[in-house]
Formats: structure tokens, sequence, C-alpha cells
């Protein structure tokens, strides 16, 4: 079974991984390429680690709800960047 830690830095990984191969000019340029069209849409380590701390807010039992509003709104964009969100 794989830990949270693990699959955490296994996508931060990826995405460093595929950024080495996008800029690898030893590498054909449909390669590269490739590379660089997954990264687009691809989180960001800065995505991920907020989203842990998003994650770790809501279901901690000590944090108050006004906390917990403003972390969700803090994050709605990461869900969805098309809808609006209100408390």
């Amino acid at each position: 079974m794989t830990l949270p830690h693990e699959r955490t830095r296994s996508v931060i990984k990826t995405e460093e991984f595929l950024r080495e191969l996008s800029r690898n000019a030893e590498l054909p340029e449909d390669i590269r390429s490739y590379a660089k069209s997954l990264l687009r849409h691809y989180p960001s380590a800065a995505q991920i680690y907020s989203l842990g701390r998003l994650e770790e807010c809501l279901v901690s039992d000590a944090l108050d709800d006004a906390y917990r509003r403003r972390m969700i709104a803090l994050h709605w964009p990461l869900f969805s960047s098309s809808l609006e969100f209100t408390l």
C-alpha cells in the first residue's frame, strides 16, 4: 500500500522528470514537445504541497470553522476556475 507521503513524492518527482525531459536538447523534439504538453496541465510541487496542507486542515478537529472556510476559499481555484464560490 502506498503511503500519502510516497504518493506526494512520486507526483513531485514526476514533474521534475518531465521538466528535465522537456529541456534536454539531446532528445528528439517530439519527446521534448510531448513532455511540455504533459506539463501544461500537471500540478506543480507548490500546488501539491498546498493541497496537502488543505487536507490536513480539513481532517483536523483542532481548527475552527472560520479557518477551514478560509482555507477552502484559498484553494477553490485549484478545483474549479470557472465556478464562483461564496462562503
